[in-house]
């Protein structure tokens, strides 16, 4: 039986050689040859037809190489250097007695190699048409896409593994070009640095061009830990009416001249930027801990709280708005942030619901307010469990992302709910619940602007401004906008 195993798995193993064997003639000169398709201006490039199956080993074969250029050369293997750039079709032609057989390919020499990574899905036409000028010109860029992701996090992943398989043509390029979005493109270079310290020696006397539509002072600031990790040359900013010209120039340094003489936007990455002073302390503190390894999406919710506290600030001192204090709304904002909109909210019914149906049926058991409160809790968590185990049995994919730590702090505002169905009343307590629920949305929606969080991580300095911001509303002492409206008719008769 075992033996009979053995020889059942030999056969399926071997059954595609026996397949290809009957169908093949062996009778048929093939030419086949090897070799890169991209050369640079004045390296060798070898041709290699080993590989060329030859039926008649005893009749001589001859090898004719026509290599595009106007040389023309024998022999099994053929080096060449090409002088000037361009296209060059190779044609090796075999001959053995009256039978001739060729093989052809394209190869292209270039002046410069230019690594292009990009997602930027709506300018693929754009980017498709200066690939074709820069061959004209002798450039060959080498495009790494991921012009199919939704997502920035899918776009670094996919980056990432594409550059993972094509690093001697990072390691070669004469310059990195990077036009994607939310950083995926920089990030994926920065994480390969990371799981890669090989490459970082390749990089070192190289220039990175990014380009963005983006405010560049505030990612310069963003992408100094980006340069602290991959230490290239520098980080060159600019936006993309200036690849033309990046692609005619004779180098990334004379590409920075002609900046540097024009009137075009760009920025400027390099050690002398990111040296420390009294003005940026935060901001580089913050680039230290992502350059040693903090999540940059971590650094950024804290970076919000502050921001979304003085939101609400504003809105319960000057305009008015009643919510569950400052803590309660301000945790429901990063809950948002961390779980998403869609899901959030669906947590927060949840938990509005469970607080207050349970609350009814404990009602009738006559219990103390504390260990009310914590069966509420604790229901309200199996109630989410429950959801989750549901979800996934159904295999929505998305479950698998949700962050249950936030969801869990969600919980407590049950507790806020029951607290003020209690002392309030369920109509006081829901309109109570409504207004902590729009201001958060109102946070979520302004520290979910991408410009913001560029904005909050470029300048951490930022959060010295709000608390200045909010010592002033601490000596706030007029009437709230909302007073003035519920007020109006008393301050007329005052009036008259």
């Amino acid at each position: 039986m075992k033996a009979f195993f053995i020889s059942f798995l030999f056969s399926l193993f071997m059954m595609p050689t026996f397949t290809h064997a009957v169908t093949f003639d062996v009778n048929e000169l093939r030419a086949v040859f090897s070799g890169n398709d991209i050369v640079q201006v004045n390296k060798n490039i070898i041709f290699d037809a080993s590989q060329s199956f030859i039926p008649d080993g005893k009749q001589p074969v001859k090898y004719r190489w026509d290599l595009g250029d106007g040389t023309v050369t024998s022999g099994q293997e053929a080096v060449h250097t090409y002088k000037n750039p361009g296209e060059y079709e190779v044609v090796l032609t075999l001959t053995q007695g009256d039978r001739e057989e060729t093989a052809r390919r394209s190869i292209f020499v270039y002046k410069k190699l230019a690594l292009f990574l990009t997602d930027v899905t709506e300018k693929r036409e754009s980017i498709e048409s200066l690939v074709k000028q820069a061959r004209e010109e002798g450039t060959f860029i080498h495009v790494i896409e991921s012009f199919e992701s939704t997502t920035a996090f899918m776009s670094e992943e996919a980056l990432y593994k594409k550059v993972v398989d094509q690093v001697d043509i990072l390691n070669n390029t004469d310059y990195i070009a990077l036009w994607t979005t939310r950083g995926s493109g920089i990030n994926a270079l920065t994480r390969l640095v990371r799981e890669r310290p090989d490459v970082q020696s390749s990089l070192e006397e190289k220039t990175i061009v990014v380009i963005s539509e983006e405010n560049l002072n505030t990612l310069g600031r963003i992408m100094q830990s980006n340069f602290t990790i991959i230490h290239p040359k520098q980080i060159l900013l600019t936006r993309q009416y200036e690849l033309p010209n990046l692609i005619s120039a004779e180098s990334a340094a004379r590409f920075l001249t002609q900046l540097e003489k024009g009137i075009s936007d760009y920025k400027i990455i390099n050690a002398e930027t990111g040296r420390v002073r009294l003005w940026n302390l935060i901001s580089y503190l913050v680039n230290f801990m992502i350059s040693k390894g903090i999540p940059s999406n971590t650094i950024v919710l804290l970076l919000m709280l502050p921001l979304i506290v003085t939101m609400i600030t504003i809105m319960k001192q000057v305009i008015g708005v009643t919510t569950f204090g400052l803590y309660t709304p301000s945790i429901i904002t990063l809950s948002f942030l961390a779980l998403g909109l869609k899901f959030g909210l669906t947590i927060l019914i949840i938990i509005i619901l469970s607080g207050a149906i349970v609350r009814k049926i404990l009602d009738r058991f006559r219990l103390l307010y504390t260990p009310r409160i914590a069966i509420i809790l604790c229901i309200s968590t199996l109630i989410i469990l429950l959801m989750l185990a549901f979800g996934t049995y159904l295999n929505i994919s998305q479950i698998a992302t949700i962050a249950v730590f936030p969801m869990l702090i969600m919980t407590t505002l049950a507790e806020k709910f029951v607290s003020a169905m209690t002392g309030k009343g369920v109509t006081a307590a829901l309109l109570l619940t409504l207004e902590t629920t729009v201001v958060s949305l109102i946070c979520y929606w302004v520290v979910e602007w991408q410009y913001m969080q560029n904005l909050m991580l470029g300048h951490p300095e930022i959060i010295i401004l709000l608390l200045l911001i909010n010592v002033i509303l601490g000596r706030w002492t007029g009437l709230r906008v909302l007073e003035y409206v519920r007020f109006r008719e008393v301050m007329k008769h005052a009036e008259e």
